[in-house]
């Protein structure tokens, strides 16, 4: 499974790149209204490394599709998760994007990670900034939210909840996001 998501996501960042250098229409399929892609890496409080991938669109009729994988070390054991998403928002002028899914696989060892609502099957998502503004400034991310004050990733992406400053985001510090 993680190689079906590592290819398609290759394949998907490259067309993305690709087309950022044509026209603004052309930067999502053809069928695609909004899109947010990525990968990379974003350190946590500035210690916890949080490796990610990812890859939504929303089609013209409303659907979405795509899949995401987040992986660190919590100094317990691995969290490790693999989704397919459900829901996708899109800010295209502040180039924010909020990405949720269901759970496929919980690859965790850590017990912090185990159990409950970190099984498959349950909400999983989270939040990107495209800082494509050229003023230097880092994309950023956050760490995966799970259900509870939010009950599901429909109600997070329909929600759209954004800290001011950006808090609770984390500057990626290798790879790339990009939302349209």
């Amino acid at each position: 499974m993680r190689s079906i998501y590592v290819l398609i996501l290759g394949t998907l960042l490259s067309t993305v790149s690709f087309a950022q250098t044509g026209n603004a229409t052309r930067r999502t399929s053809a069928n695609s209204l909004s899109a947010a892609v990525g990968a990379g890496h974003f350190l946590v409080a500035g210690s916890l490394d949080v490796e990610f991938t990812f890859f939504a669109f929303q089609q013209l009729d409303g659907s979405v599709w795509g899949a995401f994988h987040d992986k660190t070390n919590d100094g317990q054991g691995n969290v490790e998760f693999f989704a397919t998403v459900t829901c996708l928002a899109v800010d295209p002028v502040d180039g924010r994007a909020w990405v949720g899914g269901k759970i496929d696989a919980n690859l965790s060892t850590s017990p912090d990670f185990i159990g409950g609502v970190f099984e498959p099957g349950h909400d999983i998502w989270f939040r990107v900034l495209d800082n494509d503004s050229g003023d230097g400034q880092p994309n950023r991310s956050t760490f995966m939210g799970f259900e509870g004050a939010i009950p599901s990733s429909a109600a997070y992406c329909a929600l759209r909840p954004w800290a001011a400053n950006n808090a609770r985001t984390w500057p990626v510090t290798k790879g790339n996001i990009v939302v349209k």
